[in-house]
């Protein structure tokens, strides 16, 4: 197995002690720190949510499981390669109402840090009106929401029909993300759905190129 696979592994074990050792090991072996996050971090608290959908997991196995990833997390951040440039572009983001799980939301928020661009993070259990105060004070060319939770979607669904009240929906790009996301339900909703945080910020910086934003 890989040192990305023992990642994962350790995630899903919810072991902080070896994903600790893990994380340095990676870091001393030169393995790409990106790929670490999305492919053992991300890939090991997904199959975590599976198995809690599953019921095969309870709060108690995803709490030392996230445990185990921040351990990861915390000991990638400083080698993670920053741009210099810093871009004008807003991001506002948050976990949409009657969902409290924020990792896959931190995970992304890190990645846009590090590449530069300004993130308004609203949180969890967030809102309709929140996100939509806080796009207009900002001035924010994008949305990134996420839900784990299948129940949840009506709540993405909610924020779409309260930016189109509010004549914001088709002047923002809109990213979804989470578990319960899919392909299908996006383009159902007319939005973009990411089904990582790279590919939330491949989205991002590929719309910048178009000069979309």
């Amino acid at each position: 197995m890989t040192l990305i696979e023992d990642l994962r592994d350790a995630v899903i074990e919810g072991d902080s002690t070896k994903t600790s050792s893990i994380a340095q090991e990676i870091i001393k072996e030169g393995v790409n720190i990106n790929d670490a996050i999305i492919h053992g971090l991300n890939s090991g608290m997904k199959k975590v949510s599976e198995l809690y959908q599953q019921k095969k997991y309870f709060l108690p196995e995803i709490i030392v499981s996230a445990d185990s990833l921040y351990e990861a997390l915390e000991i990638f951040k400083p080698h993670m390669s920053r741009k210099k440039e810093k871009f004008d572009d807003v991001i506002v983001m948050g976990v949409v109402r009657g969902d409290i799980h924020d990792i896959g939301k931190n995970i992304t928020k890190l990645f846009f840090e590090v590449s530069g661009y300004r993130v308004i993070d609203c949180g969890r259990n967030v809102k309709n009106e929140v996100f939509i105060d806080t796009i207009k004070s900002h001035n924010a060319e994008i949305l990134a929401l996420s839900t784990l939770m299948n129940p949840t979607l009506e709540s993405i669904e909610e924020v779409i029909q309260a930016l189109k009240e509010e004549n914001l929906f088709d002047s923002i790009k809109i990213l979804i993300g989470g578990a319960a996301t899919s392909e299908e339900f996006a383009q159902k909703i007319g939005v973009i759905y990411c089904e990582t945080a790279m590919d939330a910020l491949n989205n991002i910086e590929g719309m910048k190129k178009r000069g979309e934003i």
